[in-house]
């Protein structure tokens, strides 16, 4: 019977051990990675709509809008019409306000 080298069991035993935990973390890493691109593509995407839906009320001028336009007809309150708009929704008669 062959004696049994405990040492040399325990050194294989660490070297399979620490290859496990390279390999772990190397896999951690590259999920990793891949997570925080999609993060930060969706992060971008997400800053581009905000940007686009936000331009508008930077780009304003009244100036210019008073500059082109004509004596226009005058128009009603937003939140007129939404007075009216809500009376007739819970009106009997909704046909009545036809000035909507």
């Amino acid at each position: 019977m062959a004696p049994i080298d405990i040492a040399a069991i325990e050194r294989r035993a660490r070297q399979l051990r620490a290859e496990e935990i390279r390999r772990i973390e190397g896999l951690f890493a590259e999920r990793m990675r891949i997570t925080g691109r999609l993060l930060a593509e969706s992060t971008f995407a997400g800053l581009l709509a905000v940007a686009a839906a936000i331009r508008p009320v930077f780009s304003w001028n009244p100036q210019a809008k008073v500059q082109q336009q004509a004596p226009a007809k005058p128009r009603i309150a937003v939140l007129k019409r939404l007075s009216r708009g809500l009376r007739s929704l819970f009106a009997w008669n909704p046909e009545v306000h036809h000035h909507l």
